[in-house]
């Protein structure tokens, strides 16, 4: 597809939080235009959890029917000291608050498919190998934005949904920094201060007498070690053979520690990591490795999520307004709710005129986005507690807690995100 001269809506990057954005838009009557600077759709170990209240706001859109066919609905999670269970938080039990009482578990790649696919089907095609570089005051209207290739495109709305590291949020000047300790996003401290995960999607051979439940995510604390069922994607059905299963699995690695896992991770190294964690007595085998990454544990959030740069407007959403830790699988969800409401704030401004509904977006969407930054260091300070007396005192209050249906159901709803409902 060629570059256009002008659009209304530029969207820079289609991953889930673009793709969501320019959706709302369709189905408001504006076709936007959406680059990305790669030339083909990743599948990495990233998002694979899509909570109630996401797939409660993409129904908006025409999307959850869709999704709710490509992956596990599973009930909850499930934390456990070494095998034993201490605590469920059990969104199955919300049916009478959302008529999506699950966790949907997919791979976000095959999220995107589909958000890709209705886009297609609307007539707007993701134009790829398009890097933004700068953009400047176009002196009738918007913003004259340019390319890597030496193309460019006039824009009165520019959505940065291009992640941590955004290029539009760097050239707007907005700030990106931890709302809690003021720490910029860029500073770069030892990576032993931070707490670091390592996300990989991998074929596992379990012994009959091990059970991992496929209908709820495992996270057993005392190893630091998470299992998350999920679906086998189609690009995969080659890899299916007997007794193998998929998993995401997540490793954490607290601050402090002695040895600093590799930014991609190999099968040997996984499975040293398995047998270390392993709660049970029998052998947990990795059978084959597709792909696992190490990611450093920050919190951020931009200054604003609105800004005026001379006749345009900059306007970020996802990873490129907020990032925290990937506990609970946030990060996907926040973004996706951030993409449909502006959407519509765009569409409605587009309308009016008035730069208040902009600027509403932005102070709604950071606090929500500061309220889920502290709920994921909460859950990320209970996996980093050492394992020893702290740890047991830590489990038996988890497993009192688990008694309180005031409190069960309290966790339940805001990991949902029915907290967070406008």
């Amino acid at each position: 597809m060629t570059l256009p001269s002008s659009t209304q809506v530029l969207i820079v990057g289609a991953g889930p939080n673009g793709l969501a954005c320019a959706i709302t838009l369709l189905t408001l009557g504006i076709k936007p235009i959406i680059v990305d600077d790669r030339s083909e759709r990743p599948y990495g170990a990233k998002g694979c959890l899509i909570h109630a209240r996401t797939l409660e706001v993409l129904k908006t859109v025409g999307l959850s029917d869709s999704l709710k066919d490509i992956g596990i609905q599973s009930k909850g999670i499930i934390f456990y000291g070494k095998a034993n269970p201490l605590f469920k938080v059990d969104i199955a039990a919300l049916s009478s608050l959302t008529e999506f009482p699950y966790i949907l578990l997919t791979p976000q790649s095959e999220a995107e498919l589909i958000f890709e696919k209705f886009l297609v089907d609307h007539g707007v095609e993701v134009i790829k190998n398009t890097k933004v570089i700068g953009f400047v005051e176009n002196p009738a209207e918007g913003l004259h934005v340019s390319f890597e290739d030496g193309s460019s495109i006039i824009a009165s709305y520019v959505v940065g949904a291009d992640g941590a590291r955004s290029t539009v949020r760097s050239l707007a000047g907005i700030s990106f920094k931890d709302p809690f300790t003021n720490l910029m996003y860029d500073e770069n401290p030892s990576s032993a201060s931070f707490m670091l995960f390592t996300l990989a999607d991998v074929f596992l051979n379990l012994d009959p007498s091990i059970h991992i439940p496929r209908d709820t995510i495992s996270w057993h604390l005392n190893g630091r070690i998470m299992f998350c069922p999920l679906e086998l994607p189609e690009k995969l059905r080659h890899y299916c053979k007997e007794n193998r299963s998929f998993w995401r699995i997540a490793i954490a690695i607290p601050p402090g520690s002695r040895t600093i896992p590799p930014r991609h991770p190999d099968q040997a190294y996984l499975q040293n990591e398995i047998n270390e964690r392993n709660p049970w007595k029998e052998p947990i085998h990795l059978d084959h490795l597709y792909t696992a990454a190490t990611y450093r544990v920050r919190s951020a959030v931009a200054e604003t999520f609105f800004k005026t740069v001379g006749n345009g407007k900059v306007l970020l959403v996802g990873d490129s307004a907020h990032v925290h830790s990937p506990s609970g699988g946030q990060g996907m969800n926040l973004g996706i709710c951030d993409a449909v409401t502006l959407g519509r704030a765009i569409a409605e401004h587009i309308e009016s005129g008035n730069d208040a509904v902009l600027s509403d977006y932005s102070s709604k969407r950071k606090a929500t986005a500061i309220q889920v930054i502290q709920a994921t260091k909460h859950m990320t300070a209970i996996i980093n507690i050492p394992n020893g007396w702290r740890r047991g005192i830590a489990n038996i209050l988890m497993y009192v807690a688990s008694w309180l249906t005031p409190i069960r159901r309290k966790v339940a709803q805001r990991l949902a995100g029915l907290t967070y409902r406008d």
